[in-house]
Protein backbone atom coordinates (compact mmCIF):
# COMPACT_ATOMS: atom_id res chain seq x y z
CA UNK A 1 0.00 0.00 0.00
CA UNK A 2 1.34 3.58 -0.75
CA UNK A 3 1.81 5.92 1.81
CA UNK A 4 -0.43 8.30 0.83
CA UNK A 5 -3.00 5.84 0.77
CA UNK A 6 -2.22 4.22 3.94
CA UNK A 7 -1.97 7.60 5.59
CA UNK A 8 -5.92 8.53 4.05
CA UNK A 9 -6.82 5.07 5.61
CA UNK A 10 -5.27 6.70 9.20
CA UNK A 11 -7.14 9.56 9.00
CA UNK A 12 -9.90 8.18 8.26
CA UNK A 13 -9.61 6.06 11.51
CA UNK A 14 -9.08 9.30 13.33
CA UNK A 15 -12.77 10.34 12.07
CA UNK A 16 -13.81 7.61 12.91
CA UNK A 17 -12.41 7.24 16.48
CA UNK A 18 -14.05 10.59 17.89
CA UNK A 19 -17.38 9.28 16.54
CA UNK A 20 -17.79 10.45 12.86
CA UNK A 21 -17.52 8.61 10.12
CA UNK A 22 -17.96 10.04 6.36
CA UNK A 23 -16.72 6.27 4.62
CA UNK A 24 -20.51 5.99 3.59
CA UNK A 25 -20.19 9.45 1.52
CA UNK A 26 -16.66 8.83 -0.46
CA UNK A 27 -16.94 7.47 -3.59
CA UNK A 28 -15.14 4.37 -4.56
CA UNK A 29 -11.17 4.65 -5.69
CA UNK A 30 -10.55 5.21 -9.32
CA UNK A 31 -7.96 2.92 -11.17
CA UNK A 32 -5.14 5.01 -13.22
CA UNK A 33 -7.53 4.47 -17.22
CA UNK A 34 -10.39 6.28 -14.46
CA UNK A 35 -8.45 8.86 -13.66
CA UNK A 36 -7.30 9.84 -17.53
CA UNK A 37 -10.99 9.44 -18.37
CA UNK A 38 -11.94 11.68 -16.37
CA UNK A 39 -9.13 14.10 -16.21
CA UNK A 40 -8.95 14.70 -20.11
CA UNK A 41 -10.21 18.20 -19.54
CA UNK A 42 -6.92 19.20 -17.35
CA UNK A 43 -4.18 20.69 -19.49
CA UNK A 44 -1.45 19.26 -17.63
CA UNK A 45 -0.27 15.53 -16.30
CA UNK A 46 -1.23 14.31 -12.75
CA UNK A 47 1.40 13.46 -10.68
CA UNK A 48 1.54 10.37 -9.02
CA UNK A 49 0.36 11.91 -5.38
CA UNK A 50 -2.96 13.02 -6.76
CA UNK A 51 -3.08 9.66 -8.29
CA UNK A 52 -2.94 8.10 -5.73
CA UNK A 53 -4.88 9.66 -3.28
CA UNK A 54 -7.45 8.65 -6.16
CA UNK A 55 -6.79 5.46 -5.79
CA UNK A 56 -7.55 5.92 -2.43
CA UNK A 57 -10.97 7.26 -2.66
CA UNK A 58 -12.37 9.33 -5.53
CA UNK A 59 -13.68 12.31 -2.70
CA UNK A 60 -16.78 13.13 -2.14
CA UNK A 61 -19.95 14.20 -4.81
CA UNK A 62 -21.61 16.86 -3.24
CA UNK A 63 -20.85 20.20 -1.56
CA UNK A 64 -20.10 19.90 1.94
CA UNK A 65 -23.64 21.42 2.79
CA UNK A 66 -25.08 18.48 1.20
CA UNK A 67 -23.10 15.72 2.96
CA UNK A 68 -24.10 14.16 6.64
CA UNK A 69 -19.91 13.87 7.85
CA UNK A 70 -17.56 15.55 5.60
CA UNK A 71 -14.12 14.52 4.75
CA UNK A 72 -12.22 17.58 5.86
CA UNK A 73 -8.42 18.28 4.88
CA UNK A 74 -8.47 21.30 7.39
CA UNK A 75 -11.01 23.77 6.05
CA UNK A 76 -11.46 22.38 2.56
CA UNK A 77 -13.79 19.04 1.31
CA UNK A 78 -11.59 16.33 -0.47
CA UNK A 79 -13.58 16.59 -4.01
CA UNK A 80 -14.66 14.17 -6.62
CA UNK A 81 -12.97 14.01 -9.93
CA UNK A 82 -16.02 14.56 -11.45
CA UNK A 83 -16.74 17.79 -9.32
CA UNK A 84 -12.96 19.20 -9.59
CA UNK A 85 -13.92 20.06 -12.76
CA UNK A 86 -16.87 22.43 -11.83
CA UNK A 87 -14.26 23.76 -9.05
CA UNK A 88 -11.99 23.93 -11.64
CA UNK A 89 -14.00 26.44 -13.56
CA UNK A 90 -15.22 28.32 -10.51
CA UNK A 91 -11.26 29.03 -9.44
CA UNK A 92 -10.59 30.20 -13.17
CA UNK A 93 -13.20 32.66 -13.07
CA UNK A 94 -11.92 34.42 -10.27
CA UNK A 95 -8.36 33.84 -9.16
CA UNK A 96 -7.58 32.80 -12.94
CA UNK A 97 -9.06 35.81 -14.57
CA UNK A 98 -5.46 37.24 -13.19
CA UNK A 99 -3.91 34.28 -14.77
CA UNK A 100 -5.80 34.06 -18.16
CA UNK A 101 -2.38 33.84 -20.02
CA UNK A 102 -0.83 31.18 -18.00
CA UNK A 103 1.05 33.52 -16.17
CA UNK A 104 2.44 32.39 -13.12
CA UNK A 105 0.11 33.94 -9.66
CA UNK A 106 2.57 34.13 -6.74
CA UNK A 107 4.76 31.69 -8.19
CA UNK A 108 2.45 29.10 -9.63
CA UNK A 109 0.18 28.85 -12.63
CA UNK A 110 -3.17 28.70 -11.93
CA UNK A 111 -4.11 27.02 -15.21
CA UNK A 112 -2.43 23.51 -14.43
CA UNK A 113 -2.81 23.53 -10.83
CA UNK A 114 -5.31 20.92 -9.66
CA UNK A 115 -8.11 21.55 -7.26
CA UNK A 116 -8.19 18.68 -5.38
CA UNK A 117 -10.28 20.11 -2.17
CA UNK A 118 -12.70 23.06 -2.00
CA UNK A 119 -14.61 24.50 -0.14
CA UNK A 120 -17.27 28.01 -0.44
CA UNK A 121 -15.02 29.27 -2.90
CA UNK A 122 -11.83 28.53 -1.57
CA UNK A 123 -9.27 25.55 -2.58
CA UNK A 124 -6.39 23.46 -1.87
CA UNK A 125 -4.27 22.86 -5.03
CA UNK A 126 -1.22 20.98 -6.36
CA UNK A 127 0.49 22.96 -9.17
CA UNK A 128 1.18 20.47 -12.16
CA UNK A 129 3.56 22.23 -13.93
CA UNK A 130 6.81 24.12 -12.28
CA UNK A 131 6.78 26.70 -10.37
CA UNK A 132 8.49 29.07 -7.51
CA UNK A 133 6.22 29.66 -5.04
CA UNK A 134 8.34 27.29 -3.35
CA UNK A 135 11.70 26.05 -4.22
CA UNK A 136 12.35 23.35 -1.68
CA UNK A 137 9.34 21.16 -2.34
CA UNK A 138 7.80 20.47 -5.46
CA UNK A 139 4.55 19.58 -5.25
CA UNK A 140 3.03 21.48 -1.93
CA UNK A 141 -0.52 21.85 -1.06
CA UNK A 142 -1.02 25.62 -2.06
CA UNK A 143 -4.18 27.14 -0.32
CA UNK A 144 -6.29 29.59 -3.28
CA UNK A 145 -8.57 31.84 -0.86
CA UNK A 146 -7.76 35.61 -0.21
CA UNK A 147 -4.20 34.84 -1.53
CA UNK A 148 -2.31 31.69 -2.65
CA UNK A 149 -0.16 30.51 -0.30
CA UNK A 150 1.34 27.17 0.37
CA UNK A 151 -0.45 25.41 3.31
CA UNK A 152 1.38 22.28 3.44
CA UNK A 153 5.25 20.63 2.01
CA UNK A 154 3.44 18.20 0.15
CA UNK A 155 0.04 15.54 0.39
CA UNK A 156 1.91 13.44 2.54
CA UNK A 157 2.50 16.21 4.92
CA UNK A 158 -0.72 17.50 4.52
CA UNK A 159 -2.51 14.44 5.47
CA UNK A 160 0.26 13.92 8.71
CA UNK A 161 -1.30 17.56 9.66
CA UNK A 162 -4.42 16.43 9.26
CA UNK A 163 -4.25 12.78 11.16
CA UNK A 164 -2.35 15.06 14.10
CA UNK A 165 -5.48 17.69 13.77
CA UNK A 166 -8.11 15.49 13.93
CA UNK A 167 -6.63 12.88 17.26
CA UNK A 168 -6.39 16.40 19.15
CA UNK A 169 -9.46 17.68 18.04
CA UNK A 170 -13.04 16.86 19.20
CA UNK A 171 -16.76 17.00 17.73
CA UNK A 172 -18.94 19.28 19.82
CA UNK A 173 -22.20 18.28 17.59
CA UNK A 174 -21.72 21.62 15.70
CA UNK A 175 -18.14 21.37 14.50
CA UNK A 176 -14.43 20.06 15.01
CA UNK A 177 -12.74 21.85 18.06
CA UNK A 178 -9.35 22.40 18.42
CA UNK A 179 -7.11 25.28 19.96
CA UNK A 180 -5.62 27.59 17.53
CA UNK A 181 -2.49 27.04 19.55
CA UNK A 182 -2.71 23.71 19.13
CA UNK A 183 -3.45 23.44 15.34
CA UNK A 184 -0.37 25.82 14.84
CA UNK A 185 1.76 24.23 16.60
CA UNK A 186 1.07 20.83 14.83
CA UNK A 187 0.60 22.73 11.69
CA UNK A 188 4.47 24.05 12.51
CA UNK A 189 5.72 20.13 13.56
CA UNK A 190 4.99 19.04 10.34
CA UNK A 191 5.88 21.77 7.58
CA UNK A 192 9.30 23.37 9.00
CA UNK A 193 9.47 26.65 7.84
CA UNK A 194 5.78 27.07 6.56
CA UNK A 195 4.73 30.58 7.68
CA UNK A 196 7.51 33.42 6.79
CA UNK A 197 9.39 31.32 5.11
CA UNK A 198 11.43 32.96 2.11
CA UNK A 199 10.03 31.85 -1.54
Amino acid sequence: MSSIRAKCDALLRAYQDKGQDPAAELLPPVSDAEIRALMKWFPAPIPEPLRELYSWRNGQPKDAWESKHVFWFRDMQFTSLQRAAFEYRSMMESYGSVDADNIKYHGIALATSFPFASFNGGWYVIPCAPHTIDRTHPLPVVGVMEGVDVYFHSLEKMLDTCIDWRKHSTWEGDGWKLSESMEMEIWRRHNPGIFGAAI
